[in-house]
């Protein structure tokens, strides 16, 4: 998928199709983990559009470019050169989508403090958010999709016939981040995800939305499984 490509028509008249899962949150609210295990038990393909932004984070990093809040000008103008610049394309490993760059998927790279810091702010960049949305569209090619993020239900596919909002006190977001090593505030992301001009994190008005507060990976999934059942009608 090259980066001159566009979404066809042909592409936009299948949104409606019970093709795409979407499942937005803000961060350490569940959206990964439940993401990947509804896609295998649907035998879907998981797309995480997080890892797309952290991905073009850890490529722009290495080129040199600093990824500090706020971006000037000319680190903008640095980021979407590297758009034109850069080799990605997406490719599915074990029924997992991946974005990969001149062959090879950063899959560590992209979990480091470094690029965690980065991605709100590459994320607030408009030529990034319309190459990302491109490219997450694109993905309806692989097959069937549960494609989790901030924007999928709201921006990437709004036609999509099954959309979550998972959602979480952000005192125990805090601890599930803690909890698996990171430093990163889940306010700071919040606000920055929140706020920006495009893409912003919200709910999609015809969202499922869940709070999984005090709740277990199982008890939250359960719920959203039966939600897609009624929705779809898969036994």
């Amino acid at each position: 998928m090259s980066s001159s490509s566009s979404f066809s028509q042909s592409s936009a008249s299948r949104l409606h199709l019970p093709q795409v899962i979407t499942m937005d949150g803000p961060s350490a609210s569940g959206k990964g983990t439940l993401s990947r295990r509804l896609a295998k038990e649907l035998g879907y393909i998981y797309v995480d559009s997080g890892a797309m932004y952290r991905t073009l984070a850890w490529w722009v990093l290495r080129q040199g470019i600093s990824l500090e809040a706020p971006l000037s000008d000319a680190g903008q103008t640095a980021v979407n050169a590297q758009l034109r610049r850069w080799k990605a394309e997406m490719k599915v490993v074990e029924g997992q989508a991946w974005l990969h760059v001149d062959g090879y998927f950063p899959a560590k790279e992209i979990r480091g403090d470094a690029v965690e810091h980065a991605v709100p702010v590459i994320a607030q960049i408009s030529k990034v958010r319309d190459w990302m949305v491109a490219r997450q569209r694109e993905c309806v090619n692989l097959g069937p999709l549960v494609m989790e993020g901030r924007d999928i239900g709201t921006v990437v596919f709004p036609l999509a016939p099954v959309k979550f909002f998972l959602e979480a006190d952000e005192s125990e977001r805090q601890k599930r981040i803690e909890g698996r090593g990171g430093n990163t505030s889940a306010a700071r992301r919040d606000h920055m995800d929140s706020t920006r001009k495009k893409g912003a994190l919200i709910p999609a008005l015809d969202a499922i939305r869940i709070n999984n507060t005090g709740q277990t990976p199982d008890e939250t999934y359960d719920v959203m499984l039966r939600h897609v059942r009624e929705r779809l009608g898969r036994a």
